[in-house]
């Protein structure tokens, strides 16, 4: 069986498909490279955004923490809507 492969990839049409194959290799290897490069980016670039999320949201906390309590029910009642 390896004697009737070897013997076929010896062969014109047996040379031509085994470089043909590494070409396709090669180009899904690099497609594949490329691929998780632009995963690895954008998981990167929403850690960043979270990070940044996180940040925000401590400092309005902190701000907030330190408004006397009126204050802050002030502010509030710009949210709600008196129907």
């Amino acid at each position: 069986m390896l004697m009737a492969v070897v013997t076929w990839l010896s062969s014109t049409v047996g040379k031509t498909v085994a470089k043909w194959g590494v070409v396709v290799a090669t180009a899904a290897a690099i497609y594949w490279r490329i691929y998780e490069s632009g995963r690895s980016a954008e998981k990167a670039a929403e850690a960043q955004r979270d990070a940044e999320t996180i940040t925000r949201r401590k400092t309005v906390d902190e701000k907030v923490d330190r408004m006397p309590d009126a204050a802050v029910r002030d502010q509030l009642r710009r949210w709600v809507r008196h129907d």
